[in-house]
């Protein structure tokens, strides 16, 4: 069956880094037959765009873009930025047009932007897919497929079920869930990862400076792929700390009762303790690959 892309014909995807340059070769590979649009701040993002053939067209300024075509605009910047992106283009938009993003914050966010936009239809929507680089050079076909989308509604309307299909075109498994049961799934699930991550980081830098020893020079294989996702973008994170705090604090919170617990439990020598808990942790761990 011709895959529809929920009935889109022009999309306009702001900001040009990894998501944004994602979506669209991958839009290209799973044949999308409409226009592709972007738009950047970064003169040399678009230019790169326009270079790789991953968009059809791109602009540094927003009065440039052909509006009266675009039917889905997808915001790709960083999530402290949404509310000036939306006031910028809102006057440009037409009264179809159906506005979404790929932020990993929803919750007050996605209320404030539904208000900006009205009578335009904004949907909240965080594919759960990335990786830690940066910039749309770094952009992977296919990295949407079989993975994750959550769209953030409380009511699904034809705008939430055309953005759906749109989603399930590039291969995802789409989910809806409330936006404030978002964040604080994602601050559990993702934010609180790259906290501990980059937390660990930090870590060896103090004990290589207390030591003299620079730590740096011994990582094995563990350390790598447990830290990765500390390499990645500061400004994203900053953002993404702030804008969900209330959620990431509680879960960063919860984390250090745990290592407390821990902490107990190898002070004190308590091992039977210690087997037990590492052994629930290993079993819930282990019960991930079964669920693919």
């Amino acid at each position: 069956m011709e895959k529809d892309f929920g009935g889109f014909k022009g999309v306009l995807i702001i900001g040009l880094g990894l998501i944004g340059g994602s979506i669209a070769v991958s839009l290209k590979k799973e044949g999308f037959k409409g226009k592709i649009y972007g738009f950047d701040l970064s003169e040399e993002r678009v230019k790169t765009a326009l270079e790789m053939g991953a968009v059809d067209e791109a602009f540094a300024d927003l009065k440039e873009v052909p509006w009266d075509k675009i039917d889905l605009v997808i915001i790709a910047t960083p999530v402290k930025t949404f509310e000036k992106v939306a006031h910028q283009i809102k006057p440009f938009l037409k009264e179809s047009t159906v506005i979404t993003d790929v932020g990993s914050v929803k919750g007050e966010l996605v209320e404030k932007l539904e208000r900006i936009f009205y009578p335009n239809r904004f949907i909240g929507a965080h594919p759960i897919a990335g990786t830690e680089k940066e910039g749309i050079e770094n952009a992977v076909e296919g990295l949407f497929r079989g993975k994750k989308l959550i769209l953030t509604v409380d009511n699904e309307d034809e705008g939430t079920k055309r953005l759906e299909q749109f989603w399930v075109d590039l291969g995802s498994r789409v989910e809806v869930m409330d936006p404030h049961t978002h964040d604080f799934v994602f601050a559990s699930v993702s934010h609180l990862p790259h906290a501990v991550a980059f937390a660990l980081v930090d870590a060896l830098i103090d004990l290589s400076k207390e030591t003299g020893i620079d730590l740096f020079l011994y990582p094995g294989a563990g350390f790598k792929d447990f830290t990765r996702i500390a390499a990645s973008s500061p400004v994203v994170w900053k953002d993404i700390f702030i804008e969900n705090k209330e959620s990431v604090l509680h879960t960063i919170d919860m984390f250090i009762r745990s290592m407390e617990k821990l902490k107990k439990y190898i002070q004190d020598e308590e091992e039977d303790r210690l087997v037990e808990l590492l052994s629930e942790i290993r079993e819930k761990r282990l019960s991930l690959e079964k669920e693919g």
